[in-house]
């Protein structure tokens, strides 16, 4: 049984996504907290670095990124170096791709022990009501064309998209690219062996810098303006990422963030895996609860790599999953009507047994289970608290979920509260500029990796997870992603 969207009163007709979602049993904030922005607000809209959005078609070895570049100062300061495997056709994206992105993808909240009992229980002090409350909730604490007599470089195709001057050029030479665009006034960071490395794979080589036509004029003769995303689309033998072309304009680190659309959950080459940091995370909590032998055997030798990784470089950092799913109807239709579909998109399966109940139901049979009992009954307290689930429990905050089998649980609680995810009505409705960029039925995998210098030695290679082994993202903690 899956959980579905409950808003306004009324069960939407999606089903949401999968995992074992009611197996999480950590602490977690109040039942009328938000959560808003999780794991997106600043860190994915704003936070300096590398973003794209990498699609990935394998059968037609398509594969398009999307880039926003910073700009900062005169408009002849910022310039842009982009090699691809083929020659790319560019268009320009939506303004707030990123955005859209990062709120689209905050995760759920983590659901909640309830606690229902609608006994007066005697009290010595205030404060231990906390107490007891906690313990009845069970809460724990192309091709190269010719040479050209030009320094070796042959201008492809030049045009503006967006605010942003570019030409697609092909180089016979690393020196005379690094000339070429010095005399040009494309500021390129790197040197002639970083150009080279591109030159002798025979890649293409996207420049671009300011119009300062598209741009806004200050009184000091500086340029202002947002940079909008462009999306780069090229013939490609695998799904690939120039990291390398970055590494001499980094001083020591660079935050990247990667969303990728493709028919699998994608994920990096080797050492870079997120499965590194992940399905560790994931398996020392199923240990707690049902891990196989199997299971119990991976995490052993999972965990013994990453020792052995970090004791050979204590300075290695895991890739970490953030966000993972196989978009369904229940995703697109997010996209469709956001406001309405928005709230519990990110659930999980339920348990065997587990079920949604309506708010009405929840009310009766706990009112009932009071009526039954014999003991330390007050009904004006018991009405009054009553009330109080009524509004804490509302279906425009989130569901309830009937437990099956709560002693087979960690909170051992009869009742479970899934809250509902929370965003600015705005934010919500700009959702709908992702229609057409997110497809129905493909995984939509999103991780970040802080690189060091060090290791952007080459280009980054985006592999699909084996079959049988794809995980959709599962909020482990109150502090997932990790």
């Amino acid at each position: 049984m899956k959980l579905r969207t409950w808003l306004a009163g009324a069960a939407a007709t999606a089903a949401i996504g999968t995992g074992a979602i009611l197996a999480l049993r950590f602490t977690a904030p109040e039942a009328g907290a938000a959560c808003c922005y999780f794991a997106a607000q600043e860190k994915d809209i704003n936070q300096p670095g590398q973003k794209t959005l990498i699609t990935w078609d394998p059968d037609r070895r398509l594969e398009t990124f999307t880039v926003q570049p910073k700009f900062e100062g005169n408009a002849v300061d910022f310039g842009m170096v982009i090699p691809t495997p083929a020659q790319p056709k560019l268009d320009e994206m939506p303004r707030d791709f990123f955005k859209d992105l990062a709120i689209y993808t905050i995760l759920m909240p983590l659901p909640q022990p309830m606690w229902v009992d609608l006994h007066l229980y005697p009290f010595d002090e205030e404060s231990d009501r906390g107490d007891v409350l906690a313990a009845k909730s069970g809460a724990p604490g192309g091709r190269v064309p010719p040479r050209s007599p030009d320094k070796g470089v042959v201008v492809l195709e030049s045009g503006v998209v967006g605010s942003l001057d570019y030409k697609i050029i092909t180089a016979a030479d690393a020196n005379g690219l690094f000339d070429w665009l010095k005399e040009n006034k494309y500021v390129y960071s790197g040197d002639q062996t970083t150009l080279d490395f591109y030159i002798k794979k025979k890649w293409f080589f996207t420049v671009m810098k300011i119009d300062p036509k598209q741009m806004k004029k200050g009184a000091k003769g500086e340029y202002s303006g947002e940079v909008t995303p462009t999306r780069f689309t090229f013939a490609s033998d695998k799904c690939v990422y120039p990291l390398k072309i970055t590494q001499l304009s980094v001083k020591d680190k660079t935050d990247a963030l990667f969303y990728v659309q493709a028919p699998q959950e994608m994920d990096l080459e080797g050492d870079l895996s997120w499965m590194h940091s992940y399905r560790v995370m994931w398996l020392t909590f199923m240990l707690g609860c049902a891990a196989n032998a199997d299971q119990q055997t991976e995490l052993n030798q999972r965990n013994q790599w990453v020792q052995a990784k970090m004791k050979k470089d204590p300075r290695y950092e895991t890739t970490k999953l953030e966000w993972a799913r196989k978009l369904g109807e229940e995703d697109i239709a997010v996209l469709e009507d956001p406001l309405r579909n928005y709230a519990q998109m990110g659930g999980g399966t339920l348990a065997a047994g587990d079920r949604m109940v309506t708010q009405e139901e929840f009310l009766k049979t706990v009112w009932d289970d009071y009526e039954k009992s014999k003991e330390n009954k007050n009904d004006e307290y018991a009405k009054t608290r009553l009330k109080e689930l009524e509004q804490m429990y509302s279906p425009t905050k989130g569901a309830i979920v009937k437990v099956a089998n709560p002693n087979g649980q960690f909170t051992g609680s009869q009742w479970m509260w899934y809250p509902a995810r929370e965003a600015p009505a705005e934010d919500v409705k700009g959702l709908s500029r992702l229609k057409g960029h997110l497809q129905k039925g493909q995984w939509v995998t999103k991780f970040r990796k802080v690189l060091r210098k060090d290791e952007m030695t080459d280009d980054l290679v985006l592999v699909p997870v084996g079959v049988g082994k794809e995980q959709e993202y599962v909020r482990i903690m109150p502090t997932s992603p990790p």
